[in-house]
């Protein structure tokens, strides 16, 4: 347990910083708190609903430390929690599908938070702006899980 809350107090920490001092670039958007829900998945893959209490309060958390809407990323980080333990359930977990994983849950968390903004008309932007969003948190969020996946495996913290 204790790596699992290393592991999400890393990510909160390097996602504030990147947030902080490098926000002017607009390719690179980090989601690093949702990908680490996928590197402690290997410490709930026999329990699914520790792994959903604990993917909800990682939620709660970045909702209290990045965001004033309280609930909203509670619910979709236990709604991509759900889509990641049975996609790594269900296949071998290794850097292909670690990728993959972060993709399907970066695309995810993207597309229910346009809908969810969209449909309280909080903010109105379109699916091209949303094209542009998605680009933006590839290609750090795909970097950092390579980066993440080779430090925990060269530590041998997660046997593969």
């Amino acid at each position: 347990m204790i790596f699992n809350i290393f592991i999400v107090l890393i990510s909160l920490i390097f996602e504030n910083i990147f947030n902080l001092y490098f926000s002017k670039l607009n390719y690179i958007t980090p989601l690093f708190t949702l990908i680490s829900l996928i590197f402690v998945f290997p410490y709930f893959k026999n329990s699914k609903k520790d792994f959903y209490i604990f993917s909800l309060l990682v939620g709660l958390i970045y909702d209290l430390v990045f965001t004033n809407f309280y609930i909203i990323n509670s619910i979709l980080f236990l709604l991509i929690s759900i889509v990641i333990f049975y996609v790594l359930k269900n296949h071998e977990y290794n850097l292909l599908m670690i990728v993959i994983t972060s993709i399907l849950s970066i695309f995810l968390y993207n597309i229910l938070l346009y809908l969810i903004l969209n449909l309280y008309n909080y903010t109105n932007y379109s699916l091209i702006d949303l094209s542009y969003i998605l680009k933006s948190f590839l290609i750090g969020n795909i970097f950092y899980c390579f980066i993440i996946y080779f430090l925990i495996m060269k530590m041998h913290i997660i046997d593969k």
